[in-house]
C-alpha cells in the first residue's frame, strides 16, 4: 500500500457509482465509502446504482448527515485524500483539513460558471455550446475552491442530461486516475477561480418540468433533455398530468396562435402545436399510469384530438 494514496470516497447515485467503480485501484487504496442514504436520496441525484465494493471488502456507510461517529471514522483513518462525486450532502468544514492533500470534487461544469446543484441541466437549458468538467479542491464556500484540472467539451444537442453527465464524470474519473498518484499529487498546480465570473444554479423542483406553452419550442425541447430523468416534461389534460416521455420537434417560422393544441395523430405520433413549430410525441404517460405509445394512448382517448393541453 506504500505506493498508493489512501482515500475515502463520497458519492451517490448514477454518477457517484460510475466514479467509484472506475477508480484505478492500483493508485488508490479505498479505506471507506460514504453514500447518501436511499431513504433521503433526492430525485435529481438520479437513481441509486450498484457500488462494486464487495470483492474489495471496503466498509460503506449510508448516511443522511454526518454524525460524530462518522467524523471519528474519517479522522482516525488519516486519509491522504477524500474524493467527492455527486454526493448530495454538505461536508462539515472541519473535515476539509483532515486529509493530508485535502478534499477534491468532480464538478460537471467549467467553474466558476454553474456552481451549485444543477450545472448539467442548467447548461442544457441555457443552450450552452461548450461545457466541461472541473476537478477542484473543496473549501468552505460552495464550489469556490482552486481548480486542479479542467477540460472543455462541445455539447451534443442530442444528449439528455444523464448522457451528458455520464460523459463528464467519465472524463473527470479518467483524469483523477491519471493525475493523482503517490508520485504526482504534490506536483499538481492549484489555480484560483475568478470569483467575479461565478454563476449559480438552483435545485431542480418538480414544477420546473411543467410546460409553459408560451415559451419557444426549442426551449421546451431543451428542458425535455435537461429534465429527462426527473421531473420530466409534463402538461395537463382533463385535470390529469400528462408526461411526454419521448418526442421530437419540427420547426416553423410562424408562431402558432393556439400553442398546446392537439392537432392529430400522425405516423404514430401525437402532433401538438407550439410556439415556432410542432411537438411530435411518440411515447406518453398519464399520471398514475404506464408509459405507452401515442397511438395506444389516443386509441383509448380519441376525444383528445382537437383539445388543448394546459
Amino acid at each position: 500500500m506504500k505506493n498508493k494514496l489512501n482515500i475515502i470516497f463520497m458519492g451517490s447515485g448514477l454518477y457517484g457509482s460510475l466514479v467509484l467503480n472506475s477508480l484505478d485501484q492500483s493508485n488508490f487504496n479505498i479505506l471507506n465509502i460514504f453514500t447518501k442514504s436511499n431513504k433521503v436520496i433526492s430525485r435529481n441525484i438520479k437513481k441509486q446504482e450498484y457500488f462494486n465494493v464487495e470483492s474489495h471488502n471496503i466498509p460503506i456507510s449510508e448516511i443522511s448527515k454526518f454524525s460524530k461517529e462518522d467524523l471519528d471514522i474519517i479522522t482516525k483513518a488519516k486519509p491522504d485524500l477524500i474524493i467527492v462525486a455527486s454526493f448530495g450532502l454538505i461536508l462539515p468544514e472541519s473535515m476539509l483539513s483532515v486529509p493530508h492533500y485535502g478534499v477534491i470534487n468532480i464538478h460537471p461544469s467549467l467553474l466558476p460558471k454553474y456552481r451549485g446543484p444543477s450545472p448539467i441541466s442548467s447548461c442544457i437549458i441555457n443552450d450552452e455550446k461548450i461545457t466541461g468538467v472541473t476537478i477542484m479542491k473543496m473549501v468552505k464556500e460552495l464550489d469556490a475552491g482552486p481548480i486542479l484540472y479542467q477540460e472543455k467539451i462541445e455539447i451534443d444537442f442530442n444528449l439528455n442530461s444523464d448522457e451528458l453527465g455520464i460523459k463528464l464524470f467519465e472524463i473527470g474519473t479518467c483524469k483523477i486516475n491519471n493525475l493523482f498518484s503517490k508520485n504526482t499529487i504534490q506536483d499538481i498546480t492549484e489555480l484560483e477561480q475568478n470569483h467575479s465570473q461565478a454563476s449559480f444554479t438552483e435545485i431542480v423542483k418538480k414544477n420546473d418540468g411543467l410546460i409553459n406553452w408560451t415559451e419557444d419550442i426549442q426551449l421546451i425541447y431543451r428542458k425535455f433533455k435537461a429534465y429527462y430523468s426527473w421531473p420530466g416534461i409534463y402538461t395537463f389534460w382533463n385535470n390529469k398530468r400528462i408526461i411526454f416521455k419521448e418526442f421530437t420537434i419540427e420547426l416553423q417560422n410562424s408562431y402558432d396562435k393556439n400553442p398546446g393544441k392537439i392537432l392529430e395523430l400522425k405516423n404514430d405520433k401525437l402532433i401538438v402545436s407550439a410556439q415556432g413549430g410542432k411537438i411530435c410525441v411518440s411515447d406518453i404517460q398519464m399520471e398514475g399510469g404506464k408509459s405507452m405509445s401515442s397511438s395506444v394512448f389516443v386509441n383509448g382517448r380519441p376525444d383528445i384530438i382537437g383539445d388543448v393541453f394546459k
